[in-house]
């Protein structure tokens, strides 16, 4: 995918349409980056100042503690900003960027995006919307590890991703080690739970693809 492509991607995700003062204004502040399969595109506490709108590719993001050990926050998929909260406590990134796989984004310039937000209200708009829906995540996601058992926080998690696909068919966007992890279950425990729930007619699992039998 080229830079243009990629813009107009961007714009019909976050404006839905625009003039080409303002393409060519985006245009202007803006990069493609591509990166390789586990290629970073920035790490936790770096300092920087873009933000990033994945075109192509699925990106880990993830925080490490003192012990080296993950905690993954999310999976990126194409058509979501990351990294977008350099727009308001600017600097430094929270987590780390991961290709999970061969990745393209387009990396914006924070502080002249910022510019062109408060001269363009309606792009404002469509950020926030786009903010309270990963907000509406992560409190889904809270809830879900705190006040469910591993065998409910997968299956609510598929319900998820089906939810959203519109598909009783899901692809996990990430190893099934990384999902373990991001639910919070073992690895050994998430592969039990995928055996289990296959025996039980629940689910049918074909690789990184599964499908929700409805039963």
């Amino acid at each position: 995918m080229d830079k243009k492509s990629a813009l107009k991607m961007f714009v019909n995700c976050f404006l839905g349409n625009s003039d080409e003062e303002t393409f060519k204004l985006l245009e202007n502040i803006s990069t493609l980056v591509k990166k390789d399969k586990k290629e970073i595109f920035f790490f936790e506490d770096q300092e920087g100042e873009n933000i990033y709108f994945l075109a192509t590719g699925h990106i880990k993001l993830y925080k490490t503690n003192d012990e080296g050990k993950e905690a993954i926050i999310h999976f990126v998929k194409p058509g979501e900003l990351f990294a977008e909260i350099l727009l308001y406590l600017r600097n430094r990134y929270p987590v780390t960027a991961e290709a999970v796989v061969d990745s393209v984004a387009l990396a914006i310039n924070s502080k002249k995006l910022y510019q062109l937000i408060k001269e363009h209200p309606d792009i404002s708009m469509k950020l926030i919307g786009m903010m309270a829906q990963r907000i509406k995540y992560f409190l889904n996601m809270v809830e879900n590890l705190t006040l469910s058992d591993a065998r409910n926080r997968l299956l609510r998690y598929l319900t998820v991703l089906a939810d959203k696909n519109k598909d009783n068919k899901v692809i996990l966007p990430a190893s099934k080690g990384d999902i373990a992890i991001l639910l919070g279950i073992a690895p050994e425990t998430f592969s039990r739970l995928l055996k289990k729930l296959t025996e039980e007619n629940i689910i049918k699992v074909n690789g990184k693809e599964i499908e929700l039998l409805g039963n």
